[in-house]
């Protein structure tokens, strides 16, 4: 029988993995986020484990981060395009040949 320390670890890696291969960003993300709980109680707990599982954790750590990284860099350049565009809109003013017509009716009585 696993220990809760052993099952948070098969937890923490299998949720990486699953974040690791969503190719829509919001669910690589939500992925993430369901594994920060679980991070928590590692971080706080004083579990052991051998040097080839911490090397893949590392590394699969160095491709979350690559991916983070990648992610930001994109919606990075979205801001940046829609920042332009809202700047194009605003200084545009449409020029008139004429002055705008006054009312020609009154509503006043």
């Amino acid at each position: 029988m696993k220990t809760r320390d052993e099952r948070d670890l098969i937890f923490f890696e299998g949720m990486t993995r699953a974040a690791l291969e969503q190719e829509d960003s919001a669910a690589f993300v939500e992925c993430l986020l369901k594994r920060q709980e679980v991070c928590e109680r590692l971080a706080l707990s004083s579990v052991v484990m051998e040097a080839e599982i911490a090397e893949r954790f590392c590394a699969n750590e160095m491709k979350v981060i690559e991916r983070l990284e990648e992610e930001r860099s994109k919606l990075l350049m979205e801001i940046d395009s829609y920042a332009q565009s809202r700047r194009a809109v605003r200084s545009y003013s449409p020029k008139f040949p004429l002055p705008p017509v006054p009312a020609f009716f009154s509503l006043k009585k």
